[in-house]
């Protein structure tokens, strides 16, 4: 059976406090394990160390949804942290529930629209509402519920390979409660970091969403004592944390759904930026994603067209190798992998860059377009050029950029500051 974690927001209202209950005791004599935390989280705390470790971890979610909720940055997060996992392609049964008479139009307008393709559990038209009838119908979508969830999807294999880092280092305990201490999850969490099974583990799922901060200091407590292949190897790994991870979801389709002409805005100015997020959305996924990049300068007046061309043959040569006619035949297995094409003219875009992006996914439908905008927002009226574009926020500014770029170098030669040289 399964762990079901439960993200609610059901302090002081007692209708949703009731449907929690009843829940919960159903979930129990299916011999479920509910995961579910009772107390308030004051706006502005950082996530609490037990419930990152069950949404990483978890086989299904129940997401009570009141006007609480709805305000909520915790179950925002939550909720994200659920559909990134589901986005990366694990079998992770979700169920929301509407309480409070809310609609979907009400859960779209605060931010959680990717519920909405989901079947929420509600209360008919015209009915009382009861706790009874609420629970029954998330306890039906159980049937569903697979056996195993955990294993193959991106994130669960970049946990389990930062765990196997972390375990390197598991014979001085004391090294890994440095770590937790230094992502701020020590405390009562002691007991689970240094466990025999299981300790690496949670660990690593802290660094899912730790401050960049945070991520830099643990490391500086596990350094001195991973061999040096081993660092670099951890350190690159968690390189692009310091991405937001709502905002680097932007860039993965919708589960269970291929990208069709996807186009994302990241108002970046560095090609690196780009792959970092791409990096930070994927989990550093090594099979199922393919990035490449490409710039152009159009010197002639077919400006549209004279991107298409370079964009379209840089397409057939980066992702297929095929840079002769004859050649530019599709793979049988383009559909089982996503192609992001990166492209970044160093200079903010405009109507007729988007016109050209339009020819591109004519002709490319599946693949997805990260364009680079440069710092500044891009303007209503070339993003409406777009059409359907992702404006990946929260925004970037040239201080965020230059920062992670320093962070990250200080990272890739944290090896060598060890051994009293530098490059």
């Amino acid at each position: 059976m399964g762990e079901v974690f439960i993200s609610h927001s059901a302090r002081g209202d007692a209708f949703a406090m009731a449907v929690l209950k009843k829940i919960e005791k159903r979930l129990e004599k299916r011999n479920h394990t509910p995961r579910v935390d009772q107390s308030d989280i004051p706006p502005g705390d950082e996530w609490r160390p037990k419930i990152v470790h069950w949404l990483a971890r978890c086989d299904a979610a129940v997401v009570l949804l009141n006007a609480k909720a709805l305000e909520s940055t915790w179950v925002r997060r939550e909720v994200n942290i659920l559909m990134w996992r589901r986005a990366l392609g694990a079998p992770l049964l979700v169920v929301p529930v509407l309480l409070d008479g809310l609609t979907t139009k009400a859960v779209k307008i605060a931010g959680l629209e990717e519920l909405g393709p989901i079947q929420f559990a509600r209360t008919a038209l015209g009915e009382e509402p009861d706790a009874k009838n609420l629970s029954g119908q998330v306890l039906d979508r159980f049937a569903e519920l697979p056996e195993a969830v955990t294993g193959d999807d991106p994130m669960s294999i970049w946990l389990k390979r930062l765990g196997l880092y972390l375990s390197e280092v598991q014979r001085r305990s004391s090294l890994l409660v440095d770590a937790a201490r230094a992502l701020e999850s020590e405390h009562e969490y002691v007991a689970d970091v240094t466990a025999q099974h299981g300790g690496c583990l949670f660990l690593a799922h802290q660094f899912l969403v730790s401050p960049p901060q945070r991520v830099e200091a643990a490391l500086d407590a596990l350094a001195p004592s991973l061999p040096d292949d081993t660092l670099r190897r951890l350190t690159a790994a968690l390189a692009p944390t310091w991405v937001d991870e709502e905002a680097a979801r932007g860039v993965l389709p919708a589960p269970d759904k291929p990208p069709r002409r996807m186009t994302v805005l990241l108002n970046a100015r560095a090609t690196t930026t780009a792959e970092q997020y791409i990096r930070r959305a994927t989990c550093a996924a090594t099979q199922g994603f393919e990035v490449r990049s490409v710039g152009s300068l159009p010197m002639g007046e077919d400006r549209v067209g004279e991107r298409f061309r370079i964009w379209e043959n840089a397409v057939w040569r980066e992702f297929f190798e095929a840079d002769d006619e004859d050649d530019r035949v599709l793979p049988h297995d383009v559909d089982t992998r996503i192609h992001y094409l990166i492209i970044n003219e160093l200079c903010p875009p405009d109507a007729e860059f988007a016109d050209a992006v339009k020819l591109l996914h004519r002709a490319f439908s599946w693949l997805i377009v990260l364009v680079t905008t440069g710092t500044p927002e891009p303007d209503d009226q070339v993003r409406a050029a777009f059409e359907n574009a992702v404006l990946l926020r929260p925004l970037l500014t040239r201080q965020d950029e230059q920062t992670a770029k320093l962070r990250n170098k200080r990272l890739s030669t944290l090896h060598e500051q060890l051994a009293g040289t530098y490059s």
